[in-house]
């Protein structure tokens, strides 16, 4: 049986086996195979190693009731009911379009009268994308936002709104692995150098505070996160990731800079705060690998 204890953090994609202690913080990407032994320790790793962490300050305290009413209005109404009867409404309006146009299919046109209603269609649907989760996310979502904010502020209801908006107006087409996906990464925010490459879609978490250089490549299940949420106040970076680095597949540059020409191998993942220097790293976290590995990786 596994049991968790009063106060406890979990960072995204974790892995307890046996419970935690009260009070205990566990960071992303960890693996915590057995119970610990003390409350109110710290854990990031895998497996599992304990450091030391700050106490939390005043970012923990309760917002307001207005704050609080707001919040709740807002990620259990507004995101919920809101979103997705607007996107069925943009596919409606299509069809309502296409019958305007073409009341009825002639003998020999209607290929090409078939063909104008699904080029409506079409439009409709890249025009939304350009008018929701590109022009209104961005308004409300961007790198002009205050780079810290507590749980019940309206920045972390745009934010919450954001991922629920771009989860349902999803791109009208796929760009990953072509040199369009950079240009998609621009319109919501990233800042992206030449020959950017990567095989997967929404490879940046918090597109506004993304900043990759030139010839960065992000491989299979690879991320670049740039926000941590703990002692209920959300961080943002923007962090740097350098000319000509490489995220190996299912790694993650969590909240942390690198230079150019850092090879993260598979599976790693950086401490928050990190500056990886030129070289190869390996592990959660993340640290540089012997000599002899990094000549047989170049």
């Amino acid at each position: 049986k596994t049991v968790f204890g009063d106060r406890c953090f979990l960072g995204n994609e974790n892995h307890v086996a046996a419970g935690l202690r009260a009070g205990t913080f566990v960071g992303l990407r960890t693996w915590v195979p057995t119970l610990p032994e003390e409350e109110g320790g710290s854990l990031f790793g895998n497996p599992a190693m304990r450091f030391r962490r700050p106490a939390a300050g005043e970012g923990a305290l309760e917002g307001s009731c207005c704050q609080k009413l707001w919040h709740h209005l807002s990620t259990s109404v507004v995101d919920l009911f809101l979103w997705r009867p607007l996107h069925g409404v943009m596919t409606g309006l299509a069809f309502v379009l296409g019958r305007l146009a073409f009341p009825v299919y002639s003998g020999s046109w209607w290929p090409l009268q078939f063909l104008g209603e699904v080029a409506i269609f079409a439009a409709v649907n890249v025009l939304t994308w350009l008018l929701v989760p590109v022009g209104f996310s961005n308004l409300i979502y961007n790198d002009r936002m205050p780079l810290s904010a507590p749980y019940y502020s309206t920045v972390i209801t745009r934010w919450f709104s954001v991922n629920k908006i771009r989860r349902v107006f999803k791109k009208p087409f796929r760009t990953a692995g072509s040199p369009w996906d950079a240009v998609v990464m621009r319109l919501i925010g990233v800042h992206v150098g030449r020959r950017f490459f990567s095989p997967n879609e929404d490879v940046m978490i918090d597109p506004p505070f993304g900043r990759l250089g030139d010839d960065v490549t992000v491989d299979y299940d690879g991320q670049i996160r740039q926000h941590s949420f703990e002692d209920d106040m959300l961080k943002w970076g923007p962090f740097q990731i350098g000319d000509g680095t490489v995220v190996g597949p299912a790694a993650m540059v969590a909240m942390s800079e690198c230079a150019s020409d850092v090879f993260l191998l598979r599976g790693s993942v950086t401490w928050k705060g990190q500056v990886l220097e030129r070289g190869t790293y390996e592990g959660a976290p993340a640290a540089p690998v012997d000599e002899e590995f990094q000549g047989v990786i170049a």
